[in-house]
């Protein structure tokens, strides 16, 4: 009986993850080209074969070990955290007719430079510094090819490649980038990423389409993200009755055992 209760454990565990990344995509419902992530499970499966040393009897009990089975690995299957992927579908179109708004169609990220070194980030909410430079809404300048882009006024226009024009003349093109494996990408706050992978697997886009004057929108969906928060939310509930119970069985049966009847 006292394994039984670590296999509610184990699922009251695994919803509790579920609950906070659905709680952290509804957050997020409203940031600009947030990706949202999705979890799934695996069956742990038993490993009855497994031997450890065991702690009982004490070693001052007068009894031979070898008259007791030996205690094993998992004899009951639980449930585990199979893997966190992020959700990499494109995001709506946001019509913003802002000249400093710019959308990535398709696969990429901006450069940023930060004080940490490269960032990359799908947001392209952009603004000019007093200095000319096009930067984000965090004040880190975008990369371009040539390096900082410096503009001389929000009067300039960028075309499906990424190449800034101003009073006709070409200023600089966007650094976009494509990574072979998104899931090198890790989450470091301001809606940036960290690229931990090898340089090989970071390659410049060729085929990206830009828009100006939209913005990319979080591909959370909010009514299936209350749904499914609900249901997790029931089934954490229901695991946790579960242990309760098996609580209250081996508390009734340790009290049982050890009354003494006449």
């Amino acid at each position: 009986m006292l394994h039984g209760i670590y296999t509610p454990l184990s699922g009251a565990l695994a919803q509790e993850r579920v609950l906070e990344i659905i709680a952290n995509n509804l957050a997020n419902v409203n940031t600009t080209a947030f990706k949202g992530d999705n979890i799934s499970f695996k069956l742990l499966d038993s490993e009855p074969e497994k031997n450890y040393a065991s702690p009982l009897p004490p070693a001052n009990f007068k009894a031979d070990l070898r008259e007791y089975m030996p205690f094993k690995g998992n004899e009951i299957a639980f449930v585990g955290i199979a893997d966190i992927e992020r959700d990499i579908s494109q995001g709506p179109a946001i019509d913003t007719k802002n000249p400093t708004d710019l959308m990535i169609e398709g696969e990429g990220m901006f450069a940023v430079q930060t004080q940490d070194g490269i960032r990359y980030t799908r947001s392209g909410d952009f603004k000019i510094s007093p200095d000319g430079v096009l930067m984000t809404s965090s004040g880190h300048p975008v990369m371009g090819e040539r390096g900082d882009i410096f503009l001389r006024s929000s009067a300039f226009e960028v075309n499906h490649r990424g190449e800034i024009y101003q009073d006709g003349e070409l200023v600089d093109r966007i650094r976009i980038y494509e990574f072979a494996d998104q899931r090198q990408l890790e989450r470091t706050g301001d809606n940036y990423f960290h690229f931990g992978g090898p340089d090989a697997d970071r390659t410049l886009a060729a085929n990206t389409n830009i828009r100006q004057g939209y913005l990319e929108g979080s591909n959370v969906n909010a009514i299936k993200s209350l749904t499914a928060m609900i249901i997790a939310h029931r089934s954490f509930e229901a695991y946790q009755k579960a242990i309760s119970n098996y609580d209250k069985m081996l508390e009734k049966g340790s009290n049982s055992i050890g009354e003494v009847r006449a």
